[in-house]
């Protein structure tokens, strides 16, 4: 081993060309020089390079030297001729942000656009850019990006060399894509580069239609949630109006009914979703379509009404702007101050993941073993009710009439446009054509006097092994 030095002069006492080092042996013995020199790589960075030449190997130190030269001199003419062996230069007029790394990028959108954003998209988004900075792109400085756009297509085709899952990907570069129009805002000097035309996500396609029980299906869930034992009545309410209302309502997301829906926002016959009350930290979840009114069928309105009854009973009289679906511990309702005014606590996402996990799954489960019931209803998610919710309205008397279907009535209640609703529910559409519309109201009272007068056999054994193992809610 051996110690390479630039400071001091060659085997004759000349000045040492630029980029080659003398090597000296431990003990101070001139062996031979090393040539160093930088280079861009395939996507972009920076990279410092060297090769030594030994005087054994070339015969003698001059050969060595002359060697080196020669090789450093025709890797600096193969690397990027602007400024290879020299710094990168800031960016386009002289902005130093065009130092800044990619990595660096998304820790600035963190601090200034983090703050702003759900709590949820935060994490997703840091979560997909580990896809990102665990790679060389993540080291990439803006000023090259400006000059070298192609590494994004690169970097694409990296991720489909490697055989990166399609849903990956596409979380992927969206994640980079976001970042990368965030930064061209504030540092439109530093990345200038367009962005149109160099991302191309990889599409997506449906390998399952959405699954769509009917009004009897949705009774017998909730036949089997009222049969969950408890310790509080009040959460059996709280469980069978949280699905009647996915259910019965034409048609709301599970996220409006838990972020957005407050007592003052539930009428007779339909419910507003829109943000209302005080601020939040962060945008408003559950609006994925922006505000709008949805259609509230009986089957949701009365179970709603027991659920705040029951609620009431046991914590006193619910505010007109406490969220119908809010999060409640022993003392009741959770509320907490934002800028001296009292704002009601919503689910998190671990609430509504322990609530799926500890409710609807097992009384889907319970609820396939019934009569008259598609099987496929054992694996079916929780979304579905907002599925089976538009279903039925598709096929009832307000849509259908002598002329057809009009679907511009129900594309505004579930919150699409009417080339969506064509095309999401086409074999909902195709499936009943020809027959004639069904009255919601009617279709509710029949399935729900047909659960009553036929209880499931399954659910009075689970009752009775049920008393002897309660369960706390």
């Amino acid at each position: 081993m051996g110690r390479s030095s630039k400071f001091r002069p060659d085997h004759e006492g000349d000045p040492l060309p630029p980029g080659i080092y003398r090597r000296d042996s431990p003990s101070g013995v001139q062996t031979g020089y090393k040539a160093r020199w930088r280079e861009r790589t395939s996507d972009g960075q920076w990279r410092h390079h060297s090769r030594s030449f030994s005087a054994r190997r070339y015969g003698s130190l001059e050969d060595a030297l002359r060697e080196a030269t020669t090789v450093r001199q025709r890797a600096v003419e193969h690397a990027d001729r602007i400024g290879a062996d020299e710094e990168p230069v800031p960016g386009p007029e002289g902005d130093p942000a065009g130092r800044m790394t990619l990595n660096e990028l998304f820790a600035e959108w963190r601090h200034w656009r983090g703050p702003a954003v759900s709590e949820m998209h935060r994490k997703r988004m840091a979560r997909f850019w580990r896809e990102i900075s665990g790679r060389n792109l993540g080291g990439v400085r803006l000023e090259r990006i400006s000059r070298d756009p192609a590494l994004l297509v690169r970097f694409q085709d990296e991720l489909t060399t490697e055989q990166v899952k399609a849903p990956l990907r596409l979380e992927t570069l969206k994640t980079l894509r976001a970042v990368l129009h965030w930064g061209r805002r504030r540092h439109p000097n530093a990345l200038n580069v367009q962005l149109a035309g160099l991302f191309k996500l990889p599409t997506q396609r449906r390998r399952q239609l959405p699954f769509v029980t009917d009004a009897y299906g949705l009774e017998r869930l909730i036949e089997a949630v009222r049969a969950r034992p408890v310790y509080d009545e009040y959460r059996t309410e709280r469980d069978v109006a949280f699905v009647a209302a996915m259910g019965f309502t034409v048609a709301a997301r599970p996220s409006e009914w838990l972020h957005s829906v407050r007592w003052r926002d539930v009428h007779e016959t339909s419910v507003d979703l829109q943000q209302s009350g005080a601020p939040t930290f962060g945008p408003v979840l559950g609006l994925k379509s922006g505000a709008r009114g949805a259609l509230l069928l009986r089957g949701a309105s009365l179970r709603l009404a027991s659920y705040r009854d029951a609620l009431e009973e046991r914590f006193g009289e619910q505010p007109p702007h406490g969220l119908v679906f809010q999060a409640i511990d022993h003392d009741g309702p959770i509320w907490t101050e934002v800028d001296g005014e009292e704002v009601p606590v919503s689910w998190t996402k671990a609430n509504y993941l322990n609530w799926t996990g500890r409710v609807w799954r097992p009384a889907r489960v319970r609820a396939a073993l019934c009569p008259d019931v598609d099987q496929r209803m054992e694996s079916m998610r929780f979304y579905d009710c907002r599925h089976t919710a538009v279903s039925l309205a598709l096929h009832s008397n307000l849509v259908v009439n002598e002329y057809g279907m009009n679907l511009f009535s129900l594309a505004a209640w579930a919150g699409h446009d009417v080339q969506t609703m064509q095309g999401y529910y086409a074999h909902i559409i195709s499936r009943y054509f020809g027959q004639p519309a069904i009255d919601l109201e009617k279709e509710w009272e029949t399935a729900r006097e047909r659960v009553a007068s036929e209880p499931s056999e399954h659910l009075d054994d689970w009752l009775e092994r049920s008393e002897r193992e309660p369960n706390a809610a």
